[in-house]
């Protein structure tokens, strides 16, 4: 029996920490903050760190890796397994969650030497995706894209005879980053675990090591089949089943599945909330009003860019330069990306780099160079970093727009509580004249989503996180009716609770 204590994430927006306790292996997936006030830190049991025997982490957001250095301060000795793409981005939000304290008075709970004694693994030099691997003895481990952030995983894992999913942070509707279906690489990994390879389509070296890598462990009742295998041109090998072979029934369900559900009920997909993105910005730029679109630093504000910069031809564009350096770094990471773009024109290297070159886009180089551009443009699109408002810059740029009902302020995703955007959305009379509005741009699952990954990775149990409980409640009531598997169970828990599996 495997027990999961939740530390942070489930009932609540901020701090996925995922305690995962057998008779012999202990495992925490993600330990990350809540960021409001000081910040809500997970109900770590200091007692059981040291009983860890690894820490996975599927991204670098605040919310799911800024607490690691705490495990280090109560005694954690292990390692932190991640992408290498993840450990580059990492230090970038260890510095910002440590400024944005200090601006607002706080005190870190732990020390910069607690940060230096992170001791990373790297997924890649184990196993490439949809490979299983031994991580340590007892633990076999599968991974794959999650579409969220450049960098950003999804795990499933077998200890002590059970297994469990942890989807991450996931979205299938990114405009430029690629996921990979998790019961699809399920399936495909259980074809050729503890068999050797000798079909005469195997003929790449490469591949044929990345397999050896396989645990060993073979499911009674597996069949023998043939697989179709290629290699992409970042020399990741893609494997596909022959036309023939019905891919149903290859794998049994998991004991457990930890689900993004961060949108909880909502059901619209990307291409309606690009719509009423769409709408909302025409609508300002026709009234002669400059549209200023906080955004976080890398993630969704690239892929915004982007669109905008195809939708709205003519139009002033502004863009910061925290947002330029993560436009930038895609080009460094193209095994992340899509090959083809979603809502994008020509292949993804094409489209940034074009961007890039332009000169359609203004980069504001000084605080004149800022007021010069708010001085020489009516109505005009502003990118900034921040996508919760509590810089410096960020509170500059509001006040230089808040003064006019022209204006909008657009907001695209979570507004954590207690923060200027969270305010904004809630009283925007109370700060000023101008337009708020809050139009989610998706890099989470909502309701259909959702339903769909309890369809294609059934699950004894299945845990809906990542949104607040009373939402959560209302969507696992909504899923409960549709139902396909009535005997398996749909949990919405909170933090410090407990659940056996």
């Amino acid at each position: 029996m495997i027990k999961l204590n939740v530390w942070g994430g489930a009932g609540e927006h901020g701090r996925s920490a995922y305690l995962l306790s057998g008779d012999r292996t202990h495992i925490l997936m993600d330990c990350g903050v809540k960021k409001e006030g000081a910040g809500a830190y997970p109900l770590i049991q200091p007692e059981l760190v040291s009983t860890l025997d690894a820490v996975l982490l599927s991204h670098a957001h605040e919310d799911h890796s800024v607490a690691i250095p705490l495990l280090y301060k109560m005694g954690y000795q292990g390692e932190v397994w991640t992408t290498r793409e993840t450990r580059e981005q990492l230090n970038t939000y260890f510095r910002a969650w440590r400024s944005n304290l200090e601006r607002a008075g706080h005190d870190l709970p732990y020390e910069e030497t607690d940060v230096e004694s992170i001791r990373y693994r790297y997924l890649e030099d184990q196993a490439k995706p949809g490979i299983w691997f031994e991580m340590i003895p007892g633990l076999h481990v599968l991974w794959g894209r999650s579409g969220h952030l450049a960098g950003s995983v999804w795990f499933a894992l077998e200890m002590e005879g059970k297994r469990i999913f942890y989807s991450g942070d996931y979205t299938s509707e990114s405009m430029l980053l690629q996921e990979d279906c998790a019961a699809e690489a399920l399936r495909l990994a259980s074809l050729f675990r503890g068999r050797e390879h000798k079909s005469s389509r195997i003929n790449n070296s490469r591949l044929t090591q990345g397999l050896a890598v396989s645990d060993g462990i073979s499911f009674a009742g597996e069949p023998r089949v043939e697989l179709a295998i290629t290699t992409e041109n970042s020399g990741i090998p893609k494997i596909s089943l022959i036309d023939s072979l019905t891919k149903s029934s290859l794998n049994q369900p998991m004991d457990l599945a930890i689900v993004d559900a961060a949108y909880g009920t909502d059901r619209d997909t990307q291409a309606e909330k690009l719509e009423q993105l769409d709408r909302a910005i025409r609508q300002t730029i026709a009234r002669g009003g400059k549209v200023l679109l906080p955004m976080p630093s890398v993630g969704r504000g690239q892929e915004i860019i982007l669109w905008a910069h195809e939708q709205f031809p003519g139009v002033p564009i502004i863009v910061e330069q925290g947002l330029l350096d993560g436009m930038k770094q895609l080009l460094r990471v193209p095994y992340w990306l899509r090959e083809q773009g979603i809502h994008l024109e020509g292949p993804l290297n094409g489209v940034i780099e074009r961007f890039l070159k332009g000169q359609s886009w203004h980069l504001p180089k000084s605080q004149e160079d800022r007021e010069r551009l708010l001085n020489q443009y009516g109505a005009s699109l502003w990118f900034i970093p921040d996508g919760m408002m509590q810089s410096t810059l960020a509170r500059w740029y509001y006040s230089q727009l808040a003064e006019s009902g022209e204006n909008l302020i657009l907001l695209t995703g979570h507004a954590a509580v207690g923060t200027f955007a969270q305010q904004l959305a809630q009283n925007p009379a109370e700060h000023g004249v101008c337009e708020v509005q809050k139009i989610r741009y998706k890099v989470h699952q909502g309701w259909l989503d959702v339903e769909r990954m309890l369809q294609r990775l059934p699950a004894r149990h299945t845990l809906l996180v990542h949104a607040d409980k009373a939402e959560t409640d209302r969507l696992r009531k909504g899923l409960l009716k549709n139902s396909p598997s009535p005997e398996a169970e749909l949990h919405s828990l909170s933090p410090g609770d407990e659940l056996y599996v």
